[in-house]
């Protein structure tokens, strides 16, 4: 694992860990405040989703056909498989696949929240997916508008907090597939 990673598990962690205790400073985790702290899950999770959607919509507009092929394993499968794309669908994909991740989350805290009357949840839901969609590829080039090089080159490693590697897209060998990726891809619009 290098540095980097584990500078960023450390930080979410500390994130996670100071998030529960200004809570409990500020006494959000108490009975009697626990609209606050349903006041403040509510705002976060609107804002997270409002940037997802901003971030959706800048993806379509770009209309970005510049052809990527990678290979990423599927299902821990020995063979990764080949993706031929273009940058906009697999900008698209990769926010809703952040949207659904947080979806899932989301409902789930929701559910210990009312079933189990626990505030640690909300807490911790209401830092952690800004935090993940802050430090997201798709936030730095379309919101903050980086360039797409370096660690926001295309296409993206999702860290694992656990360092798993094992889907790990690569870049496949472009130059001979190009004019055949631009084939496919004018086929598939001509469809």
């Amino acid at each position: 694992m290098s540095a980097n990673v584990i500078f960023e598990q450390v930080m979410q962690m500390g994130l996670m860990f100071g998030s529960i205790r200004a809570a409990s400073v500020l006494g959000w985790d108490k009975p009697e405040n626990i609209n606050t702290l349903r006041t403040f899950f509510g705002t976060a999770t609107i804002i997270y989703y409002t940037m997802s959607f901003i971030i959706w919509q800048l993806a379509k507009s770009t209309k970005d056909e510049t052809p990527l092929i990678y290979e990423e394993p599927v299902n821990g499968q020995e063979e990764p498989e080949k993706f031929e794309t273009t940058v906009s669908v697999y900008d698209i994909a990769q926010i809703e696949k952040l949207v659904k991740s947080a979806a899932f989350s989301t409902a789930l805290i929701i559910g210990l929240h009312a079933y189990f009357k626990i505030t640690q949840p909300l807490i911790i839901q209401s830092v952690l997916p800004l935090f993940s969609l802050f430090k997201s590829p798709l936030f730095g080039i379309y919101i903050l508008r980086m360039k797409a090089e370096g660690s926001f080159q295309r296409p993206w490693v999702t860290k694992s907090a656990f360092g798993n590697t094992l889907n790990t897209p690569a870049q496949a060998d472009t130059a001979p597939d190009a004019k055949a990726a631009d084939k496919s891809i004018s086929d598939k619009k001509s469809e």
